[in-house]
């Protein structure tokens, strides 16, 4: 009878080893991926398929503050975007005031506003794991609160170091929009991480955006840089 008990116990043991991660652990280590810590600052260009060339700073303090510095945009009127929770706000210099704006708002090209002020994933959405290979794990999240830049997302992510992979941003409905790959993982605040992010267009391949990360290091900055009253020049 115990010989059987302690078989029983074994083979629990070892279907629970084969289990392998949760969604929301496999969500969370990607996370962990794209973000050097909790703080960090780092200077993205996004280059559009025409040509149109973009530069940003970005500071962001845990998972809910950023502060987005524009350095070279053609196309944009503002100088600065502040995002608090799901708020956001852009500082125009020609209003001389911040005006309120959405995460899915358009920054540049295919990029959207919180595609470089909202990079961590894991919290915001609940994942569930849809397929696996022996490569990949697919991940299918769905947003938990409203405002976030995209109501659902399919991800893929490495089961080598929990790289993510490959994107689809998706509408409420579940119809792509956008088709992200994370691309050209380098060493940069310690870790391997993706230097380029391309996003495209879901129907139109030749409307996309290159997001590089020319820099990326860990930081504090004190809580009153992500103020809404403090923006401006």
């Amino acid at each position: 009878m115990l010989q059987k008990v302690l078989l029983l116990l074994s083979c629990f043991a070892a279907l629970q080893v084969q289990a392998g991660p949760s969604p929301a652990e496999i969500l969370k280590r990607a996370d962990e991926v794209r973000n050097p810590s909790q703080s960090f600052t780092m200077v993205v260009t996004v280059k559009d398929h025409d040509g149109t060339l973009s530069k940003f700073e970005v500071k962001t303090k845990g998972k809910d503050r950023t502060l987005v510095k524009t350095i070279e945009a053609p196309h944009t009127k503002s100088n600065a975007l502040l995002m608090v929770e799901q708020d956001m706000w852009a500082y125009i210099p020609n209003l001389k005031r911040a005006v309120r704006v959405s995460l899915q708002q358009k920054l540049t090209g295919q990029a959207a506003n919180g595609d470089i002020a909202r990079m961590r994933l894991s919290g915001d959405y609940e994942a569930v794991l849809e397929k696996e290979n022996k490569d990949l794990w697919q991940l299918f999240l769905t947003a938990n609160k409203k405002g976030l830049t995209y109501d659902k997302i399919r991800l893929w992510v490495s089961k080598d170091g929990f790289r993510p992979r490959k994107a689809e941003y998706l509408t409420m409905a579940g119809n792509p929009l956008k088709v992200a790959s994370f691309e050209s993982y380098t060493m940069m605040a310690g870790a391997q991480r993706p230097k380029n992010i391309r996003i495209q267009d879901a129907k139109r391949s030749s409307q996309y955006s290159v997001l590089e990360i020319i820099s990326l290091k860990n930081g504090e900055f004190p809580d009153a840089m992500f103020q809404a009253s403090n923006l401006g020049p």
